[in-house]
């Protein structure tokens, strides 16, 4: 508590507003819970998403097209299934993150000046690398799980790159934005006055009136100012010096202020301050306010009454937590009653969702050919192979996920060869990536290499049988590979040739 004479303690106050270009009847409209206070702390939230979902998608790209210097795990068989569905799901997390995060900023886009000094302009030009390239990979994203594609670029490679642009301008804008955002995060979240209140909610600290704005008391008398609503420590005692002239005395609780007064929230009894105390802090009105927005020749904004800043932050909430719980269930099978946004449901052939069908891929009739055999190629020696081959070669059986790039993924029982052993059968394997082609003549997916240790590990299949019959045609009938820890895409189907790269 600290005692001042005279006045209102300042309560650190934030920062003055800016002036915006807008007309006044705008700029009067502006709601006080938009502001750093909110956008700071949804921007944790949205920072958090955007993170999780780079890095994840750093991971899913280098696993399809592999530096020299990546190293992708067998085991965990789940791992991949893991990795993207948290890229998918902290990707739509992140869009009414970013929607209230706009929301929030968007008064401050129309500050003077436009260009300013280049502190300023760095910011502007990271707000708008940033704004343009999350929402361009959210956007693009989004379409990319429903295998939507309306424009002519390359998905991956244009996604890939944009990642590393919106995740360069979120450093830039962070740093010129630190201070203001510690500042924000330090101070509690303040509640606006509700929409009819008589006394009207200051939007920042009250700083200290000059000494006549303050109507004089006896000496003897001493009034107790609480705290503005979410600060502990503003508490202040005021002693005045002389009787109150009879057309300035303090306004008592409940009644109404004298003209041209603004009541401080909280006050036990109430204490006015005159209309020009706003240009010390509250930006509900004065004239030095007025003058000052004037000179920076826009308008100050005036914090309206009506959604507070907590009710904001819950909804931001609630809404980034329900974005996520109606894609989550693609991954996660127990919640897939919620996921009604889930392009993918689960369902599907044999208990599979199918990516790729065999019409699709234009493989129906070489598939089912009676003709049909599979090239097996190791170190030169190569291999024929009819389906009945492959089923008279021993047996082994996984349990292993497909986890699509799309973000969903389920679980299902295979039986084949393992790869090892059909290796083994036709010559030596004893190192080298292998090398998987499909019976399609085209896309971008019909040629794929499984890494050695993927090669090597027993649960990698050439699948005969999925959940207790044979392949359906669009799941890669008459067989597939089924390797752990792999995206779907990279799981050939329709195989044709087998090749041990040496």
């Amino acid at each position: 508590m600290s005692k001042i004479r005279g006045g209102i303690a300042p309560l650190d106050p934030e920062p003055e507003p800016p002036a915006l270009l807008v007309p006044d009847l705008i700029a009067s409209q502006v709601s006080s819970a938009r502001g750093p206070a909110v956008a700071a702390r949804v921007g944790i939230a949205l920072g958090i998403s955007i993170t999780l979902c780079f890095l994840t998608g750093l991971i899913s790209h280098w696993i399809q097209h592999p530096p020299t210097w990546f190293y992708w795990p067998a085991h965990p068989v789940w791992l991949y299934r893991v990795t993207q569905g948290t890229h998918v799901i902290s990707g739509v997390v992140a869009i009414p993150l970013l929607l209230v995060k706009l929301w929030a900023v968007f008064p401050r886009l129309f500050s003077r000046p436009l260009i300013g000094n280049p502190l300023r302009m760095l910011e502007r030009g990271s707000i708008a690398l940033l704004v343009g390239s999350v929402i361009f990979q959210l956007v693009t994203g989004l379409f990319n799980t429903a295998q939507f594609y309306p424009w002519k670029f390359f998905f991956t490679t244009t996604h890939y790159a944009m990642s590393y642009v919106a995740v360069g301008a979120l450093a830039i804008h962070l740093a010129v934005k630190l201070p203001i955002i510690r500042t924000a995060l330090a101070r509690p979240v303040m509640e606006p006055a509700a929409a009819g209140d008589d006394v009207v909610a200051l939007d920042r600290a009250v700083a200290i009136a000059p000494d006549d704005a303050v109507p004089p008391r006896p000496r003897s008398s001493t009034s107790t100012v609480e705290p503005v609503a979410g600060q502990s420590d503003s508490k202040v005692v005021v002693e005045a010096e002389s009787p109150p002239a009879p057309d300035r005395s303090p306004a008592s609780p409940g009644s109404t202020p004298a003209p041209g007064r603004i009541v401080v929230p909280g006050g036990s009894p109430a204490t006015a301050l005159p209309e020009n105390a706003a240009a010390h802090g509250d930006p509900s009105g004065g004239e030095k306010a007025k003058a000052v927005a004037a000179q920076r020749g826009g308008s100050i904004p005036v914090a309206q009454p009506g959604v507070s800043r907590r009710a904001v932050l819950s909804a931001a909430g609630i809404a980034a937590a329900v974005a996520g719980l109606a894609v989550a269930g693609q991954t996660i099978p127990f919640l897939r009653w919620v996921a009604v946004l889930a392009p993918r449901s689960g369902e599907g052939p044999q208990g599979l969702p199918v990516n790729r069908t065999a019409a699709a891929a234009g493989v129906g009739e070489r598939a089912q050919d009676s003709a049909y055999r599979l090239m097996v190629d190791v170190g030169g020696v190569r291999r024929a192979f009819s389906r009945a081959d492959l089923a008279a070669l021993p047996q082994s059986e996984s349990t292993l996920p497909i986890a699509c790039v799309e973000g969903w993924s389920a679980s299902a029982h295979w039986s084949g060869v393992r790869l090892r052993d059909l290796l083994a059968s036709v010559g030596e394997y004893r190192s080298g990536d292998v090398r998987f082609e499909s019976l399609e003549s085209g896309g971008l997916y019909r040629t794929t290499e499984l890494p050695q240790p993927h090669a090597m590990d027993a649960s990698t299949l050439i699948a005969l049988r999925v959940n207790g019959a044979d392949l359906d045609l669009d799941h890669g009938y008459p067989c597939r590979l089924i390797a752990p820890n792999r995206p779907g895409v990279l799981q050939t189907k329709w195989l044709s040739t087998i090749e041990v790269l040496t």
